[in-house]
């Protein structure tokens, strides 16, 4: 295991990490707030405190998974997956990198915009939800490559999501390589499984304030 990989397992079994805190003045929709640019990928994660809002914000984003992204282009029945993740108020989508990208390319496939367009929506309110965008690969490779190609491909992607006239104040990237694999890669379909994006929903600050007053309104 790199020294990278352990430094983020701890991380992530440290799950009390505090993010550097950052100003909470309201963004206009376009308007980028530069500090989160600099937050790895476990402290955006874990950059909003839903405090005591969690048990809404949970029934919130377990009907939003339910009704609004697996009637969609994620169903039970396709190649992607959608998940409920940390204690439940973060919803984490699935896509294969074959469905994306050909092999080793750096191009997004025609195609590929069916499997991202359903996210524009979380990117509508800015702060309602920090959008995490994380490209993963397998160990096939140099690391120097591993890393490049996992970053040219999730600038692709978000690139995309500009083009498309999103409102990527909150949509953040993080090329990963192969240090979070999801199962060894000593197979073929293994190491097909590690080559993903991961898509993570994070409440914002927009999300908790709402779920303070009793409801949310998406």
């Amino acid at each position: 295991m790199s020294r990278r990989l352990r430094t983020l397992y701890n991380c992530m079994a440290a799950f009390a990490l505090v993010a550097p805190s950052v100003a909470s003045a309201e963004v206009k929709p376009g308007e980028r707030i530069h500090e989160l640019d600099d937050f790895s990928f476990i402290e955006m994660l874990n950059s909003v405190d839903v405090e005591k809002s969690s048990e809404l914000i949970q029934k919130f984003q377990n009907k939003e998974g339910k009704t609004r992204l697996l009637n969609g282009k994620y169903n039970p029945k396709g190649d992607c997956t959608v998940e409920a993740y940390r204690n439940k108020e973060v919803l984490l989508v699935t896509i294969p990198a074959s469905l994306l990208f050909a092999p080793n390319g750096q191009t997004l496939k025609p195609g590929a915009a069916d499997y991202l367009a359903p996210i524009r929506r979380y990117l509508r309110e800015p702060d309602m939800y920090r959008v995490m965008l994380v490209m993963h690969t397998d160990n096939t490779g140099s690391e120097e490559y591993r890393d490049e190609l996992t970053e040219q491909r999730v600038n692709a992607i978000f690139e995309w999501y500009e083009k498309s006239g999103s409102d990527t104040s909150y949509l953040f990237s993080y090329a990963l390589g192969d240090d979070m694999p999801l199962k060894p890669n000593d197979s073929m379909d293994n190491r097909a499984r590690n080559r993903r994006l991961e898509i993570y929903l994070v409440p914002g600050k927009k999300m908790v304030e709402q779920a303070k007053k009793g409801r949310i309104s998406f």
